[in-house]
């Protein structure tokens, strides 16, 4: 008997996350996948893995127009993929689980609290978690007084952001008011932190009222100051004392489904610190799977169908950017051409073309 086919109706704003989940789970028969997107020419329509596209506007909208897409395409599992979709589905939870299966999330409360940088600081030092570095609220009432000991130097860095943007580096506190006096930047959205020289480090995990079921590291080369950009040369490890570092912090958290949980590693004292929680699906997921073998898109699949997840083995491995990969080859070391990222973009070819026609047109 021909098993019924099942529908997953995917939110998300960044197309390249919706084409590394999708190239994940493309291997698992029995599966449509639909997608809600409020992102003008999404590429991610192309995509030979999408069967339907719908676009909104806001996402105040969403409240409404997600009741619709799981009706008219008659919906099993209901997956955002961003931040902010996260957030409203979470919201909605109760009206959207009457008529699907919703992806695990953490509730509203502690949701805004991991995903603004300032509030989570705040949120874990009342319970005793230093797991960042100094930080100082741009809008604290003795902000002078506590700049005078403030260890430079520090980023000026938005409580929200993404991807490394909107930060700022300042060197020592003359340089600082300097760019506070030009720049003005709003003092409730934006604090100061201690910089911490050292690698980048993600630790992807999947959890269950705040426990660890499901994890993976991966770490950059060291990183020089103002160098806030994603990471394309990573290494796949185990580093249980990573891992070991957040578990409290996800714990208080109450923390339910996927994080890339940001960190920073600093090389001479070899401590890591805590950047920030992005309650979402990552970048590199794709590099997860096939450098490391922990396929984090199915396993967030099976666990919102409530189905067992497939056994695996965790492994090391290495990805390397395009421009190591010209530096090397510059410099006669004949890199492995099969650790460039690009690989897995061949398997939805039209997707991929449109994401780079919409960028340049």
């Amino acid at each position: 008997m021909k098993t019924k086919q099942r529908n997953v109706l995917l939110i998300a704003y960044d197309e390249h996350l919706v084409l590394s989940f999708l190239y994940c789970v493309r291997k698992q028969k029995g599966f449509n996948y639909f997608l809600l997107t409020h992102k003008p020419k999404s590429s991610a329509g192309h995509s030979r893995y999408i069967k339907g596209l719908r676009y909104y506007k806001e996402y105040s909208e969403l409240e409404t127009v997600i009741p619709e897409c799981l009706r008219e395409w008659d919906i099993d599992a209901l997956m955002p993929i961003g931040e902010k979709e996260s957030l409203e589905v979470s919201k909605h939870r109760s009206t959207f689980e009457l008529l699907c299966k919703v992806m695990p999330l953490t509730d509203p409360k502690h949701f805004k609290i991991a995903t603004d940088k300032e509030a989570l600081n705040r949120f874990l030092l009342e319970r005793d978690l230093a797991l960042m570095s100094a930080t100082l609220d741009l809008d604290d009432p003795n902000f002078e007084d506590k700049l005078e000991g403030f260890p430079f130097p520090g980023l000026v860095k938005p409580a929200q952001g993404a991807f490394g943007s909107g930060i700022s580096t300042v060197k020592n506190k003359e340089e600082l008011q300097s760019f506070l006096k030009r720049e003005k930047p709003d003092a409730g959205q934006y604090y100061l932190q201690e910089y911490i020289g050292g690698s980048d480090i993600n630790c992807i995990v999947v959890c269950q009222d705040g426990e660890v079921l499901h994890w993976s590291v991966q770490e950059s080369p060291a990183k020089e100051i103002g160098n806030y950009n994603k990471n394309d040369d990573l290494i796949f490890k185990s580093a249980p004392e990573v891992l070991e570092r957040v578990v409290p912090m996800l714990k208080a958290l109450n923390y339910q489904g996927v994080a890339c949980i940001d960190l920073r590693r600093d090389l001479e004292k070899n401590k890591v610190f805590l950047l920030e929680i992005n309650a979402r699906f990552w970048g590199s997921m794709m590099a997860s799977f096939t450098r490391a073998n922990v396929n984090f898109p199915l396993i967030m699949l099976k666990l919102t169908l409530g189905e067992t997840v497939p056994e695996y083995r965790k492994k090391e491995g290495r990805q390397i950017s395009m421009g190591t990969f010209k530096h090397q080859f510059l410099r006669l070391k004949f890199p492995d051409l099969g650790a460039l990222k690009f690989w897995p973009y061949l398997n939805d070819p039209m997707a991929r073309i449109m994401k780079y026609w919409y960028q340049k047109f």
